[in-house]
């Protein structure tokens, strides 16, 4: 009986041991995903951030171009008071736009990095989410920023040049609006991919 006690115990003891192991193991398997998980997060959150940062950048360049645009340009006295109209009005859309992009990124890269580094724990996965709703709104302020932008370098041609240049100015920006917006449709449609999918 006593024999058969001891290797009761022993199995016991074992059995407890594997136990345990298991359970460590599991243990592990689970911090490993989530360590995964965590460093695919930081990963895409550094992919928005940057994405963002090359949007604003640009949008601050063409933001520059609207002020000179707004304050250099000096067009005849006696041209077309239309034409002034529509073209002061599509520099300060222009000018309103990019600046509105400029802050929108700077605030979602300021805000978004202090989330995610100084958070408490699931902050970057936040912090992805957050910068993932909002660039829709981002791309959209800084397309309409490039199309003001294209729209007053057409009206300005007319205002200070000849109907020969200014035709021929207005075919080249027109050209470059379609190849721009064709290329836009060219990678998008190239790039795309269902969400749901992913």
């Amino acid at each position: 009986r006593h024999h058969h006690l001891a290797l009761k115990n022993l199995f016991c003891k074992k059995s407890c041991v594997k136990r345990i192991m298991l359970a460590a193991d599991k243990l592990m398997l689970e911090a490993s995903i989530r360590q995964s998980a965590m460093s695919l997060k930081e990963k895409e959150f550094l992919l928005h951030h940057d994405n963002l940062n090359t949007v604003g950048t640009q949008a601050a360049v063409m933001a520059g171009f609207s002020v000179t645009a707004l304050i250099e340009f000096g067009p005849l006295k006696d041209g077309n008071r239309i034409l002034k109209f529509f073209y002061y009005n599509a520099v300060i859309i222009a000018m309103a736009a990019n600046i509105l992009c400029v802050v929108q990124t700077t605030c979602l890269s300021v805000k978004g990095t202090s989330l995610a580094m100084r958070g408490p724990y699931g902050s970057v996965a936040k912090a992805v989410d957050g910068m993932y709703a909002v660039r829709r709104r981002v791309f959209a302020l800084f397309g309409l920023g490039m199309l003001a932008l294209f729209f007053f370098t057409i009206l300005g041609s007319w205002l200070i040049l000849d109907f020969f240049s200014a035709m021929i100015a207005t075919t080249v920006v027109l050209a470059a609006i379609y190849t721009t917006f064709d290329s836009y449709r060219l990678i998008s449609y190239l790039f795309h991919f269902d969400e749901a999918e992913a």
